[in-house]
């Protein structure tokens, strides 16, 4: 699967779990930041996303990296639960 599709996947999940967020801030965040930062990593996360995305709320862009966090573990699980028979 290329990075695109993951990230469309991880866009559509966020978007599904947090409906009132922009589709265009989601996938800003997506494309600028690449894969969910480590939890440590958040805030240099967001000074990368307030540099490029200056308008979209601190708030909104925690809210799109915790999500994308859900997924990136959801999409792990899935693959290893993929081995079992």
């Amino acid at each position: 699967m290329s990075d695109e599709e993951d990230l469309g996947e991880a866009a559509e999940y966020i978007l599904s779990e947090r409906p009132k967020l922009d589709e265009d801030d989601v996938w800003a965040v997506l494309r600028e930041v690449g894969s969910p930062p480590a939890p440590g990593a958040d805030a240099l996360a967001l000074q990368l996303i307030a540099r490029t995305r200056p308008r979209l709320r601190r708030r909104d862009a925690k809210r799109i990296l915790k999500e994308w966090r859900a997924y990136a573990s959801l999409a792990a699980e899935r693959d290893w639960n993929e081995d079992e028979p």
